[in-house]
């Protein structure tokens, strides 16, 4: 099943980076739900369960 985009499957690997340095600006509240949203609808590796998320909003 492909998105609403095709991506070639190169240029997704190839501009993939990681993220070593991060803003202190809060999430807001709409994205981390939409976000969590997203992972609940994600498979789990040989259809492994549970798992658990948390998420810290304050330290």
């Amino acid at each position: 099943m492909r998105g609403r985009e095709d991506v070639d499957v190169y240029e997704a690997v190839d501009s993939r980076r990681a993220v070593r340095a991060f803003s202190d600006k809060p999430v807001p509240k709409e994205v981390l739900e939409r976000v969590l949203t997203a992972a609940t609808r994600a498979p789990s590796g040989g259809n492994l369960q549970p798992w658990h998320v948390y998420v810290v909003t304050a330290v």
